[in-house]
C-alpha cells in the first residue's frame, strides 16, 4: 500500500529508518527540512525521481494543540487546515485503513500548518479554539496539497511531541536557512528555559520510540508493499 514515508530529516527520520531497517521493509525514506519551503522541496524532488511515488505516508512529530492527547500518542490526520482557511481532506479510506490495522492510531485528526514553531501554551490554546484542531505541525499541509495535485494517495499519521498545556524553549530562534535547528542555538535555548528544556529532552525521547513503534506496527499490518 504504502511506497514512500516523507519524514523531517534527524532523530526523527532515524526513527523510521530503524523500523524499516528491522521489518526489512523496501519502502523509500523521502527525508524533508524543518518547514514549508524544505518539504515542498523534498516533494518536487520526489514526483521528479525515476520512480515517483504512488502511496505516501507523511509522518514525523507533532505538537499536541488538544488536552485530549499526551506525549507519544500516534494521530491519523483527516484533515489538515492552514491559518488562510484552506484545508485539505484526506482520503478516508487510506487513513482509516491504517487506524483500523494499527489500534494504537487514533484517527479523524484536524491538524494546523504553521510557519513557525510553536512554542507557548498559550498560543497553543489560541489555535485550538480558533480553527478547532487538535494538532499542528509545519509539512504536512504543503506536502499532502504537493502530492495530492500530482495524483498521489496520501495519509498522514503524526506523533505528539509536546503537550497542548507545555511551553517549550523558543525554538524558533534555533532554525537555521537549511531547514534544520543549529545544535549551538538549541543548546542555548534549553539553558535559557531549563525546565522546558528538560521537559523537551524527555518528551522527545519518548515520542521518538512512539514514532518507531508506530511505524514499525504500521509495517507489520501489512500497509507496505
Amino acid at each position: 500500500m504504502i511506497d514512500a514515508i516523507f519524514v523531517p530529516r534527524g532523530a526523527e527520520a532515524d526513527a523510521v529508518r530503524a523500523a524499516l531497517d528491522r521489518a526489512g521493509s523496501p519502502v523509500r525514506v523521502m527525508e524533508t527540512g524543518i518547514g514549508p519551503r524544505a518539504a515542498l522541496r523534498a516533494a518536487e524532488e520526489a514526483l521528479a525521481s525515476a520512480t515517483p511515488p504512488r502511496r505516501t505516508l507523511i509522518t514525523g512529530l507533532c505538537g499536541l494543540l488538544s488536552p485530549a492527547f499526551e506525549v507519544g500518542d500516534a494521530l491519523a490526520y483527516a484533515e489538515l487546515r492552514h491559518p488562510s482557511l484552506r484545508s485539505i481532506v484526506l482520503e478516508p479510506f487510506f487513513g482509516s485503513c491504517l487506524a483500523d490495522r494499527v489500534p494504537a492510531i487514533q484517527s479523524g485528526i484536524r491538524a494546523l500548518h504553521s510557519d513557525t514553531i510553536v512554542c507557548s501554551a498559550a498560543e497553543k490554546s489560541a489555535l485550538a479554539a480558533r480553527f478547532e484542531v487538535e494538532a499542528v505541525d509545519m509539512e504536512s499541509f504543503v506536502l499532502a496539497g504537493r502530492l495530492h495535485r500530482a495524483g498521489v494517495g496520501v495519509a498522514v499519521v503524526r506523533v505528539g511531541s509536546d503537550a497542548a498545556g507545555e511551553d517549550l524553549p523558543d525554538l524558533e530562534r534555533a532554525r537555521d536557512g537549511s531547514g534544520g535547528l543549529d545544535t549551538w542555538a538549541l543548546l542555548l535555548q534549553m539553558l535559557r528555559s531549563p525546565l522546558a528544556g528538560a521537559r523537551l529532552a524527555a518528551n522527545g525521547t519518548k515520542a521518538l520510540a512512539a514514532l518507531r513503534q508506530t511505524v514499525s506496527a504500521i509495517l507489520s499490518a501489512g500497509a507496505a508493499r
